[in-house]
């Protein structure tokens, strides 16, 4: 999914850009300097932030492991005692490798790193520091502790343009059905890919990337290389519509799996961000006052439709303003309707911000739903759907199907089809789509 997938479809190879010399222009820019300021330093100050320009997203892999929400051996166990030795992959045993920090433009944390493995078998130059996704996708995912060889399937990742949460679980997926006797080591080209075997998960990353042997067959993702591969396969092959998701168990966090199955694009973590901020109480948004208490992870699953209706909104319009997302967790008033203003000029209320954002979520629906997309087809695979058997929270069920329905009639949306009713697209000015939608 994405303008990457588009632009690989239409072969596109490379894209030149001319540096641009003029402004952009400001409506207010005293008030824009102003905001900024009062951002930046809240920002520096932030404890959240600190930790971030200290160590980057590698902070979250202990913690993920402990809560539950690091999938471990292809999403069939979690917890640290299915995998004592996550500790090797921490934040630290990252930042040995660190050469210098590296940040986006003009940002006063600077989350990400330049990293380089200068012996062993795993030696890379200059490479870009492994986030957190990317170290439980290679790592914990695959059983894998050995943080170098991590390192260097992100780096080869990198260089063919490859996803590292999809192929790290198309890795794990292939793992599973190496110990289930499915594939063997002929169709592996003689590599024994068996969990924690890190020389062997390295060779497949290359053995994708080039499209060869079994890379082939695996290098459209877990969905496809299920279908080519057969007996039984697309019991393992966890994804969403085709989509790996992210490294984070919906089970811990309703939110974000609500989001896997309800966004138009299945399966993203990042559409589940403020989802999941509403459900633990947090609300670093000032022009909007959620006065909620936290909610509940489990609970009445029918009552967080309009809560989450609400924060879905705002992270449409948080998105598409081209801001941060790690800023939302810095507990940092995020003064977004301030800044939107001051750049613009226009009287800008957030009631007007969150129509927008909704607008914004409606539309992107209802491109879906012209394609012929159906709200059926994005469901969780049962593993990660059903009440863990382990971890710290075994047990513990989520009506996955609830919230989606919560979330679709918070939205004005049909719980059938997922079409938008025709009174919500003239309320959010899209009645020029009510045809193509209900005929």
């Amino acid at each position: 999914m994405g303008v990457g997938g588009v632009m690989g479809s239409k072969r596109l190879k490379a894209v030149a850009v001319v540096r641009g010399t003029k402004k952009v222009p400001v409506a207010n820019s005293a008030s824009l300097a102003s905001l900024c300021k009062d951002f930046l330093e809240g920002i520096k100050a932030s404890n959240f932030m600190q930790l971030m320009r200290e160590f980057g997203t590698p902070a979250f892999l202990v913690g993920a492991v402990k809560g539950g929400a690091a999938p471990i051996k292809n999403w069939s166990l979690i917890g640290e005692e299915a995998m004592p030795s996550y500790s090797k992959l921490d934040s630290a045993s990252v930042k040995r490798y660190r050469v210098r920090r590296h940040g986006c433009f003009g940002c006063p944390v600077g989350c990400g790193a330049i990293v380089s493995v200068n012996s062993g078998p795993y030696q890379v130059s200059e490479a870009r520091n492994p986030e957190y996704e990317s170290l439980a996708s290679f790592g914990t995912l695959c059983l894998n502790d050995n943080v170098e060889s991590v390192i260097k399937a992100c780096d080869i990742c990198n260089h063919y343009g490859m996803d590292t949460i999809s192929v790290g679980s198309v890795i794990a997926f292939t793992m599973e059905c190496f110990e289930r006797g499915i594939i063997g080591k002929e169709e592996l080209g003689g590599i024994e890919l068996t969990w924690g075997n890190h020389r062997a998960m390295v060779d497949m990353v290359e053995k994708i990337g080039r499209r060869e042997g079994l890379g082939d067959v695996l290098a459209d993702g877990v969905k496809k290389a299920a279908e080519r591969i057969g007996h039984g396969a697309e019991e393992w092959a966890i994804h969403v519509h085709g989509q790996e998701p992210a490294m984070h168990d919906p089970r811990l966090m309703p939110g974000r799996g609500t989001a896997y199955i309800a966004d138009p694009t299945p399966g993203r973590h990042t559409q589940g961000t403020s989802m999941t901020l509403i459900e633990r109480g947090v609300s670093p948004w000032p022009d909007v006052v959620f006065r909620t208490p936290k909610l509940a992870l489990r609970g009445d699953f029918n009552a967080k439709g309009p809560l989450y209706a609400l924060a879905t909104s705002y992270h449409q319009l948080y998105a598409a303003s081209g801001m941060c997302l790690y800023a939302q967790f810095g507990g940092v008033a995020v003064p977004l309707g301030g800044f939107i203003a001051a750049v613009t000029g226009w009287d800008f209320s957030y009631s007007e911000g969150l129509t927008t954002g909704r607008r914004i979520y409606t539309a992107r629906q209802a491109f879906n739903l012209r394609e012929g997309l159906k709200p059926e087809e994005f469901r969780l695979p049962s593993r990660i759907s059903q009440a863990a058997s382990t971890g710290p929270y075994a047990g513990e069920a989520v009506d996955f199907d609830t919230l989606r329905d919560s979330l679709f009639n918070a939205l004005n949306w049909d719980l059938q089809s997922g079409k938008p009713y025709p009174k919500e697209l003239v309320d959010l000015h899209l009645e020029y789509l009510i045809d193509d939608l209900w005929g």
